[in-house]
């Protein structure tokens, strides 16, 4: 949803504890500020998919659950993946980290992304929705051109490997945070987890020819998991 540096983790709803001493979840800045999920009013307004799956899972609230009122709530360690964009720069002056593992923390640094999408290209905010009407591929690179990360895509080769910078699949894992033996079963999470949609660039992929496929090549998923049945949407 947002952008940065190279890093979704489509596991937000993992029931383990999400630390790690050796390994930290990168900060994926590429220059732009950290703005928070408060500043999305698009996927994360009432009824949008990515938003209601959000609210529903651990990342959601991992600072709050793991960390707040306890001795760790500020410490460095656990704010690698507790928390969102410790150590970066936060539009919000004064915050020294966003609370819980926020979109950023997978998608990027969204100051840039937000501006695309309230003002693209000077025109209003209504300028993007109409691009992604008319070119739902020209909007995903515009999106991506603004620093929006999306693992198996334009991020790490694979979601896995994105989550494996705060999680850990075994007890004997020299990442494994010390204060509990819980591990994660990848596959098992990513099923519960996976907030994505079949929207009209989805439809679209389908339909490409070989040609168009190498055309758009960069916007592609090519993790095998990214290409594996959308959860269905819920019933309204």
């Amino acid at each position: 949803m947002f952008g940065g540096r190279k890093t979704l983790c489509l596991i937000s709803g993992i029931v383990v504890s999400v630390w790690s001493l050796a390994s930290s979840l990168p900060a994926i800045s590429n220059g732009a500020d950290f703005v928070g999920n408060s500043g999305c009013k698009c996927h994360m307004g009432k009824g949008c998919f990515e938003g209601e799956e959000y609210k529903e899972r651990l990342h959601s609230n991992t600072w709050e659950k793991r960390l707040k009122g306890t001795p760790d709530a500020e410490n460095p360690d656990c704010l690698k993946c507790h928390a969102t964009a410790y150590g970066e720069k936060i539009a919000e002056v004064g915050k020294k980290y966003l609370p819980n593992v926020q979109c950023e923390a997978c998608h990027g640094a969204g100051s840039e992304y937000k501006k695309l999408k309230e003002n693209f290209q000077g025109k209003g905010k209504d300028a993007f929705k109409e691009l992604l009407k008319k070119d739902p591929f020209e909007a995903r690179k515009v999106q991506f051109d603004a620093g929006l990360i999306v693992a198996g895509i334009n991020g790490p080769a694979t979601v896995k490997e994105q989550c494996l910078t705060c999680h850990w699949e075994n007890k004997d894992d020299k990442n494994k945070c010390p204060k509990t033996d819980k591990v994660m079963d990848y596959k098992d999470y990513f099923k519960k987890d996976d907030h994505r949609d079949e929207d009209e660039i989805d439809v679209l992929i389908k339909k490409l020819s070989p040609e168009d496929k190498k055309k758009w090549a960069a916007l592609l998923p090519k993790d095998e998991i990214l290409n594996t049945p959308l959860k269905p949407k819920k019933k309204e």
